[in-house]
């Protein structure tokens, strides 16, 4: 179900600029029992987006509110597209595009701002990629470098499409990005963490990827629980030197890796211990 500018809807205008151009920017939330997970952490890269491609992004009571009307439509809703939803778990997806204009990249200065609510089933994922972990390739598609628009989600995901596109083998669960001088940035998508001699590493993001939530959620625990991490450009030779490596996103919450094309890693006791930590904020 979908919801446009607080009316249900299944349809935008043509002139958007988010057909147009991609011109804007989203969130995609874990929502179970009716409570959105990490609301405040999405809220605020969804803001950061906003401002940095200058969108006048909705407050944070505004859109907690609509957001909440638009649930309650959704899981009361009659007929049998509710029926997965009334079992608690969605997915919720957030778009604010900049709203309707003419032809060219000039942005408008006086748009009015499109906001998009999609609600969608949650995903069947292979429960085999909690207890044993998944194997893992490394994607052909680089990940191009531009500051400016590094950390938030933007609605250009061409490179992740692309990327995506290049394996349809069922035993790979996701595959790492690297930049333009091959460094490790992210899976396609998700965000990576490795372990070395009990010190955890994760790529630094400040050129290129997402600033993902649960990345974020992940270094605050290991801060507060005292872990030693580091936050570096990590070769994609010396993250295969790695003792341990999981991936992490706000829909599967963490998946521990067993592979890396030939490169074996073991399912070990730092993971376990980080995936303990998060269960108790994502349950």
């Amino acid at each position: 179900m979908f919801q446009v500018n607080g009316k249900i809807s299944k349809t935008i205008d043509v002139r958007d600029r988010s057909v147009q151009y991609g011109d804007g920017v989203f969130e995609t939330i874990a929502v179970k029992e009716k409570s959105l997970k990490f609301w405040k952490e999405h809220y605020q890269r969804l803001n950061k987006g906003c401002k940095i491609l200058k969108i006048k992004c909705p407050s944070e009571p505004f859109l907690k509110k609509e957001i909440n009307k638009f649930i309650e439509k959704t899981v009361l809703a009659p007929a049998d597209e509710s029926v997965q939803y009334k079992l608690g778990r969605f997915v919720l997806k957030i778009i604010i595009s900049r709203g309707i204009g003419g032809r060219g990249y000039n942005p408008p200065r006086n748009s009015k701002p499109t906001r998009i609510l999609g609600i969608y089933y949650w995903p069947s994922y292979p429960e085999i990629n909690y207890r044993k972990g998944i194997r893992m390739d490394v994607c052909k598609t680089r990940i191009s470098t531009q500051p400016f628009l590094s950390q938030i989600k933007h609605l250009n995901r061409l490179e992740q499409i692309i990327a995506r596109s290049e394996w349809q083998n069922k035993n790979i669960a996701e595959s790492i990005m690297l930049d333009l001088n091959g460094n490790v940035i992210e899976g396609t998508m998700s965000n990576i963490f490795g372990v070395k001699k009990n010190i955890f590493y994760t790529p630094i993001i400040e050129n290129s990827g997402v600033a993902g939530v649960i990345r974020g959620v992940i270094l605050k625990l290991l801060k507060k629980n005292k872990e030693k991490y580091v936050i570096k450009e990590i070769t994609l030779k010396e993250f295969l030197k790695f003792d341990e490596v999981f991936v992490c996103n706000s829909i599967f919450g963490i998946w521990p890796v067993i592979k890396i094309s030939k490169k074996k890693f073991s399912f070990g006791e730092k993971t376990k211990e980080i995936i303990n930590l998060l269960s108790d904020k994502i349950s």
